[in-house]
């Protein structure tokens, strides 16, 4: 499996050298432009940032846009449907209503003689910025962090302990010196082939 190429490879614009291309990328809001992760940027970002690329002529050369498959994120609401602006062929938009929904992320978390208000009231507290879809939203270390703050808040969280962030690699800095007690902040271990 080899890495991503870096971001300045995947658009060009006839004419634009690479440092244009790379001024453009930091001008559209990349931070980096060579690689960009989930911790640097959240994804509704990310998109914004590559319509800014498309808006400014450059064209994309890789499969497809954030867009194309994420087309409820707010920066995507104008951009046609179906669309993949890469080299990935068009498809057809319905497809996109056929995807499972996720659960909104205060779904998530409970704890007793907490309501559904009190769940989102702390998590707010807790510095989630959505309560529907951190991930779109928000920087990997910034969830990480909330979703501490709800552990130490003495919430469970329904999915396994593997999905918190401060148990999967890479260590973010909210994870730091912090031991979780596996046995109380989460649902069970989820077994091969079970659902």
């Amino acid at each position: 499996m080899q890495p991503p190429p870096p971001l300045f490879e995947t658009w060009a614009k006839p004419g634009a050298s690479q440092q244009v291309v790379r001024s453009a990328l930091l001008e559209c809001g990349f931070p980096d432009a060579a690689h960009v992760t989930p911790v640097e940027m959240a994804r509704n970002d990310y998109a914004r940032a590559q319509l800014c690329m498309l808006d400014h002529g450059f064209t994309y050369t890789d499969r497809s846009i954030v867009c194309a498959h994420a087309p409820e994120l707010p920066a995507c609401a104008d951009v046609p449907r179906g669309k993949t602006f890469g080299t990935d062929a068009d498809f057809d938009p319905a497809l996109l209503d056929q995807r499972p929904r996720l659960p909104p992320a205060y779904t998530q978390w409970s704890r007793p003689g907490t309501d559904i208000a009190g769940v989102r009231q702390a998590m707010t507290a807790c510095g989630y910025t959505t309560l529907i879809q951190p991930a779109d939203f928000m920087k990997l270390n910034d969830i990480a962090a909330a979703q501490l703050c709800m552990i130490d808040r003495q919430f469970r969280f329904a999915r396994p302990a593997s999905s918190l962030l401060c148990r999967n690699p890479p260590a973010l800095p909210a994870c730091r010196d912090r031991k979780i007690d596996l046995k109380t902040c989460c649902g069970p271990m989820e077994t091969a082939g079970g659902k």
